[in-house]
């Protein structure tokens, strides 16, 4: 549920709580703000459907041109979903439930009718870092860090549109190495890989924002548009069935052990079972 209010010459919609996530007009250009700084912008259900609400809203507002994506606070972008919401799990069906639930707002996001931008400063990590990929153009500070570190500290897996996405995006062999290695990519790999379109320092990137930012308002949104789309059909046109492989990785003891020690915090001790 939303509320709509002004702020200045904007019309604001912010979730219930006015905690977890801002969504704020300003002009053409419609901001969703991941607003858990506290908590390094990690993910709740509620915000995921906030964000698919926003790709929504664009789509129905004309006057829309453009949908941003950003983290408060300046020390994340997202560090991911929130652990917690895995520790009620109590069969793979959640689990199959919330891929296939993540993997509908990505789609919403790579199917809105405007240009997309990921204003990332700071940690983008696990679903953080695909729902960056999922937008049009990436842009970054220095320091920011880009990382998976699914194998080390939780033990789950990927839907299979949510891997073939990452494939594209920064290919097949850097993925696994972040993967398996529990690896992090700095900003500067990120664009040599073409993963950022920019980086920019601290000082400097508030004009880049607002320059990048000016170019996506000035495009041709259907132009855009239809190359996006060719491209996730292209992509997506072999991508197969995984439930067995979420059945077995969201029924493992490894699973259930890594919710279990990431709340304590505590390294888990993976079985392989």
């Amino acid at each position: 549920m939303f509320r709509l209010f002004l702020v200045g010459n904007s019309v604001s919609v912010m979730t219930e709580t006015h905690e977890d996530i801002s969504i704020i007009r300003r002009g053409e250009t419609l901001d969703v703000v991941f607003n858990r700084p506290e908590k390094h912008n990690a993910l709740t259900p509620q915000m995921y459907d906030a964000i698919a609400g926003a790709c929504r809203s664009a789509d129905s507002d004309r006057e829309i041109r453009l949908l941003t994506l950003r983290g408060a606070g300046g020390e994340a972008f997202s560090a991911g979903s929130d652990i917690r919401h895995f520790q009620p799990f109590s069969s793979f069906h959640e689990g199959l439930d919330y891929e296939s639930r993540f993997v509908g707002v990505l789609t919403e996001l790579e199917k809105v009718r405007v240009p997309t931008l990921a204003v990332i400063d700071g940690v983008c990590a696990g679903a953080g870092l695909l729902l960056a990929a999922a937008c049009d153009v990436r842009i970054a500070t220095r320091g920011s860090r880009f990382c998976l570190p699914i194998a080390r500290t939780l033990g789950n897996s990927l839907s299979v549109h949510s891997v073939a996405l990452l494939a594209d995006r920064i290919g097949s062999s850097r993925l696994m190495s972040l993967v398996a290695r529990a690896g992090v990519m700095s900003s500067d790999e990120a664009l040599r890989n073409g993963f950022l379109s920019d980086c920019a320092t601290e000082t400097e990137f508030a004009s880049l924002t607002a320059q990048v930012s000016q170019e996506l308002l000035a495009a041709a949104p259907m132009t855009v548009w239809t190359i996006r789309e060719s491209l996730r059909r292209i992509r997506t046109r072999s991508i197969t069935d995984n439930d067995d492989l979420m059945r077995m990785i969201y029924s493992s003891d490894d699973f259930k052990a890594g919710v279990d020690g990431f709340l304590r915090g505590e390294r888990p001790v993976w079985a392989g079972a």
